[in-house]
C-alpha cells in the first residue's frame, strides 16, 4: 500500500508540475495580447513598459530588501563586487528585450512576434559557440532550418497582407528582442552562481526600471497618456498576471518536473499565443500560421524529443 501511495504521489506531482508549466507559459503568452489591446487604447510602447514597471517594481524591491538582510557576508561581498554587472545584464534583459518586443507588436501580429521571440535558444547556442567555443552540434542545423522555415512561412503571409517595410521593421525588432534575451540568459547564469537568483532579479529589475522611466520621461509621453480604468486594469494584469505570477509559477514547476521538462512545455507558448490572438484579437489563422507554428514548436522541442525517444528505447532494451 505504501509503495502504491508513493507512486501515486509521484505521478500527481509530475502532472501538477506539467500543469504549472503550461499555466506559466499561457500567462507569458497573454502578454502580447494585452499589449495589443493597450495599443488600441492609445498607449505607446514605452508607456506600456512604464506602467508595468510601476506595478511590479515595488514587489521586486520588497523581495530584494528582504533577501539582502538574510545574506551571508560572502554573498554580500559578491553583490558589492558585481552589482554593476547585474545592472548591465538587467538593462539588456528587462529593458532592451522588452522594448524591442513591444515595438515589434506595433508592426506585426502577436503570432509572428511570438514565433520570432521563441527562437532565443538558437541565439544562445550561437553566442556560446562564438564567445565560449562550445561545440555547435550537428542537430542544431536541423533546429535552425525548422525554426526559420516556420518564421519565413508566416513572414511571407504577412508581407502579402501589409506594408513590406512595416513587417520587416517588426521582424527585426522581434529578432532583437530574442537576441537580447539570449544574452541575458547566458550572462545571468554566471552571476546567479554567486548570489540568490531572486536577489539578482531584484537588482536587474531595478536597473532596467531606471532606464524605462528615463526613456519614458525623455519622450514626454507622460503628458499625453490617458489613464482610464481600462488602461490601469490592463497594466495591472500585465504586471501581475504576465510578469510576477508566471515567474514564481515557473520556479515551482521546475521544482516538480525539472528544467528540461519545463523547457519542452515552453514550446506550447506560440500555440497559446495563436489561440488567444485568434479568439481575443480576431487575428487570422491560415495554413501559413498553422505550419509556421508547427515548424517553430518542433524546432524548439526536437532535441528533447530525440533524447526522450533514446531514453525510452534504452529502457526497453534493458
Amino acid at each position: 500500500m505504501a509503495l502504491v501511495s508513493l507512486s501515486k504521489l509521484k505521478a500527481n506531482r509530475y502532472v501538477f508540475g506539467l500543469l504549472l508549466a503550461v499555466m506559466a507559459t499561457c500567462l507569458y503568452a497573454l502578454k502580447g495580447i494585452i499589449v495589443k489591446i493597450m495599443y488600441q487604447n492609445g498607449i505607446d510602447s514605452i508607456s506600456v513598459m512604464a506602467l508595468r514597471i510601476f506595478f511590479i517594481l515595488p514587489i521586486y524591491a520588497f523581495i530584494g530588501i528582504r533577501i539582502y538582510t538574510k545574506l551571508t557576508s560572502e554573498q554580500t561581498h559578491s553583490i558589492k563586487s558585481n552589482w554593476y554587472l547585474c545592472c548591465l545584464i538587467g538593462v539588456i534583459g528587462y529593458y532592451l528585450s522588452s522594448f524591442f518586443d513591444l515595438k515589434s507588436l506595433n508592426y506585426i501580429s502577436a503570432q509572428l512576434s511570438g514565433l520570432v521571440s521563441f527562437t532565443y535558444p538558437i541565439f544562445i547556442c550561437f553566442i556560446n559557440w562564438l564567445l565560449f567555443k562550445e561545440t555547435f552540434k550537428k542537430d542544431m542545423w536541423l533546429t535552425l532550418s525548422l525554426s526559420y522555415s516556420g518564421i519565413i512561412l508566416l513572414l511571407s503571409y504577412e508581407l502579402n497582407l501589409g506594408e513590406t517595410s512595416s513587417v520587416l521593421f517588426g521582424s527585426v525588432y522581434a529578432i532583437g528582442s530574442a537576441l537580447a534575451f539570449a544574452c541575458y540568459m547566458i550572462f545571468s547564469k554566471q552571476l546567479m552562481s554567486h548570489m540568490p537568483s531572486t536577489m539578482f532579479t531584484s537588482i536587474a529589475m531595478g536597473a532596467a526600471s531606471i532606464c524605462v522611466f528615463i526613456h519614458f520621461l525623455a519622450e514626454g509621453e507622460w503628458k499625453n497618456i490617458k489613464l482610464t480604468p481600462q488602461v490601469l486594469l490592463l497594466s495591472l494584469t500585465l504586471a501581475l498576471a504576465c510578469t510576477v505570477a508566471p515567474s514564481f509559477i515557473l520556479g515551482k514547476a521546475i521544482d516538480y518536473i525539472g528544467t528540461n521538462q519545463v523547457a519542452v512545455m515552453g514550446a506550447f507558448g506560440p500555440v497559446a499565443t495563436a489561440v488567444m490572438a485568434v479568439i481575443i484579437l480576431s487575428e487570422p489563422f491560415s495554413n501559413y500560421h498553422f505550419w509556421g507554428m508547427v515548424l517553430v514548436v518542433l524546432s524548439a522541442s526536437w532535441p528533447f524529443l530525440v533524447n526522450l525517444i533514446k531514453t525510452k528505447l534504452n529502457y526497453i532494451k534493458d
